[in-house]
């Protein structure tokens, strides 16, 4: 884990140099361009040194004279289901990020939101779908309209936009 946890902190690092390079405008506010993927690299930062000194508590606690032995869970294989789900969550998103520019940002994140709702052992209902429909338009009305960043319109807009 201390291995992972210093692959973390570089990408941290790596993270917090590419926002800086992002240029400097001055309409950009008291907050630019960069100040998310800061505050992000420095989120990053700071869990892969908590992970870090985690290990290393968890190290000194295990040699400790007199310590409990580890449970039978702890000495075995690593249990990979957990593994297994995470997977799963990032094959998710890496369809949502295939199906974008196809389809648009409003179809997209309504099947993301189906998807992962339907991982966690949701079954599917109107409540979802509402919640899908309600999420897509959210989003979309967030980032498009209020923070006016251009986002994948999709196959979708290209079809209704012909036929007016």
């Amino acid at each position: 884990m201390l291995a992972i946890s210093g692959v973390l902190f570089a990408l941290a690092l790596a993270y917090w140099l590419g926002a800086d390079a992002i240029p400097k405008s001055r309409l950009g506010g008291m907050v630019g361009a960069d100040g998310l993927p800061k505050l992000l690299a420095v989120s990053l930062g700071l869990l892969s040194a908590g992970l870090a000194l985690q290990t290393l508590l968890e190290a000194r606690k295990r040699r400790r004279p007199g310590a409990a032995p580890l449970p039978a869970s702890e000495t075995a294989d690593t249990d990979w289901s957990g593994h297994a789900k995470a997977m799963g969550v990032i094959g998710i998103g890496a369809g949502f990020v295939l199906l974008l520019p196809v389809l648009g940002y409003v179809v997209s994140v309504m099947l993301l939101l189906i998807a992962v709702t339907a991982y966690s052992g949701r079954r599917p209902s109107v409540q979802t779908g509402l919640f899908a429909v309600g999420g897509g338009i959210f989003f979309y009305v967030l980032f498009v309209h209020l923070l006016k960043v251009p986002l994948p319109a999709g196959v979708f807009a290209t079809l209704f936009s012909g036929a007016a």
